[in-house]
């Protein structure tokens, strides 16, 4: 009796301890530095009473030792603060998954809502290998897989969608950029491509990538932090392509500056002005104007 006694309260306490366990790993926030790199995470618990939307209406940022919770669109009066405790963006069953795996929740905000009412996934674009109907696919909420909303068969495993980009990609076709903006996983992959390209220092093959995912970007993720800090990766790259002539050169410093402008109308929705991240960029869009003004190329 002795025995089963402490066998139950070791139980317990090994249930209570996984549950404590459990809470503090659901609460923890990515904590980044001033470059948006993951740096580590953090407990903090008036942050953690904030709920989750697929659909936010604020973004959470730090700066040193601070976080920052930023508004992101026009908040009506007694309306709740939320954040998106996942990247966005991302599809309806990514979205799903994630916050179920990493969270233990099901999404019911607005945007899920929407989604379940229309029965369709509106970020995503696929076609069916069985009736060529190409739209956006329907979702089986009890199977959770894609469905042809035409004939029914499963999308699910069907679009092998990295080498159908790769292909586009290297055959320079002009219609990834209209795929990325249809397809939130092509402007996801693109954007990965992108950051892979960069480290390996294929600087021409990054830029190329990467200007294909910026109208996808500006559609459905203007308002975050990262989309900024991702125009400004590719503008700096023109900076380092200076060309086999002055003219090449000029282009690239006005296209270049272009992106810089985009990145820090996307950085001024989420950060402040004296931001790490928002202050370089600012200094490379005004160097950009030296260099031009340097060499009297300004209009």
């Amino acid at each position: 009796l002795s025995l089963q006694r402490r066998s139950s309260d070791l139980s317990s306490g090994i249930n209570a301890e996984y549950g404590v366990y459990n809470k503090l790993v659901v609460n923890l926030f990515t904590l980044e530095d001033e470059q948006l790199r993951t740096v580590g995470s953090a407990l903090i618990p008036e942050l953690s009473k904030i709920n989750h939307s697929c659909d936010p209406n604020c973004v959470l940022s730090f700066k040193g030792r601070t976080a920052y919770i930023t508004a992101i669109k026009d908040i009506p009066k007694d309306t709740e603060l939320t954040i998106s405790y996942i990247p966005l963006p991302q599809s309806f069953l990514a979205r799903k998954m994630q916050l179920r795996s990493q969270f233990n929740f099901t999404c019911y905000c607005i945007r899920c809502e929407m989604q379940r009412k229309k029965g369709v996934d509106e970020m995503l674009m696929r076609e069916c290998p069985m009736c060529k109907e190409h739209s956006h696919p329907a979702i089986n909420f009890e199977k959770e897989e894609l469905m042809c909303p035409s004939c029914g068969k499963s999308l699910t495993n069907s679009n092998k969608v990295n080498d159908l980009i790769l292909k586009n990609i290297e055959s320079f076709d002009s219609t990834i950029s209209t795929r990325a903006q249809q397809d939130v996983e092509i402007m996801n992959y693109l954007v990965e491509e992108t950051e892979k390209l960069i480290v390996e220092k294929r600087w021409e093959a990054a830029l190329r990538t990467g200007l294909k995912a910026t109208v996808g970007l500006m559609d459905w993720a203007q308002n975050y932090p990262s989309t900024g800090l991702f125009i400004a990766k590719l503008g700096k790259l023109y900076l380092n392509e200076e060309g086999s002539s002055p003219k090449v050169y000029r282009d690239n410093i006005n296209r270049a500056i272009q992106l810089f402008d985009m990145a820090l109308k996307c950085l001024s929705l989420s950060l402040s002005s004296d931001h790490a991240c928002f202050v370089e960029v600012e200094m490379m869009y005004r160097q950009s104007h030296d260099i031009l003004r340097k060499f009297n190329w300004l209009k």
